[in-house]
């Protein structure tokens, strides 16, 4: 197993509480004395299904996906290389953090009814290479609530039927977490308390 890298990966829905928390984490790290200098952090739009192009929401294939995917994945494991092929060096100075944001569990719900031996591929390079995830959720009771808060600033009106598409959606990605090959905690996220979640998270894959 590569022993100078590790890595977080956010997953879950929108609202879900992602984004906070992966800015939080970036902050808690910087902080750290004797943590790694070397970081990469990549936000949803460099790994999701969907991506606003030109104005314009896309979705990207099944293969397309799945390309994004291996070639974020090459990459962490051409820097991991080339740092093991010095030696072993202190975890500050030679060591790779990174926090992807929605990425293979994303790619799952997006194609769940055709999840090709690939997909256990991407598990298996991600494992080697430290990688942690989070499954970010709400509970039921909070759901309405949460998107409300969202709906804010969007001005989006939420109905019943969005609330009931949510708790749906939310049950297959916990279903995709509790299948997963890759080290994987379920993140209750009501308290919105985002820098002792990103603690708590950070502290898990130390």
């Amino acid at each position: 197993m590569a022993n100078q890298i590790r890595g977080i990966i956010l997953e879950g829905q929108s609202c879900s509480g992602k984004s906070s928390i992966f800015n939080a984490i970036k902050k808690y790290h910087i902080m750290q004395n004797d943590n790694e200098r070397n970081v990469i952090f990549l936000s949803e739009q460099y790994s999701q299904n969907l991506n606003l192009v030109n104005g314009k929401f896309e979705k990207l294939s099944e293969e397309e996906n799945l390309k994004v995917l291996i070639d974020r994945i090459t990459m962490l494991e051409q820097l991991n290389n080339y740092a093991n092929s010095m030696g072993l060096h202190s975890r500050r100075s030679r060591g790779l953090f990174y926090v992807f944001e929605r990425f293979h569990f994303n790619y799952a719900f997006c194609f769940s009814q055709n999840i090709a031996f690939k997909y256990k591929e991407v598990e298996d390079r991600l494992k080697n290479l430290n990688a942690y995830t989070i499954l970010c959720t709400i509970s039921d009771n909070k759901i309405e609530q949460r998107l409300k808060h969202r709906a804010t600033l969007t001005n989006e009106v939420i109905t019943e039927d969005i609330v009931n598409e949510y708790k749906k959606n939310q049950d297959l990605f916990i279903k995709i977490a509790n299948n997963s090959n890759v080290s994987t905690t379920i993140l209750n996220t009501d308290n919105m308390d985002w820098d002792h979640i990103a603690k708590e998270i950070y502290r898990l894959n130390y």
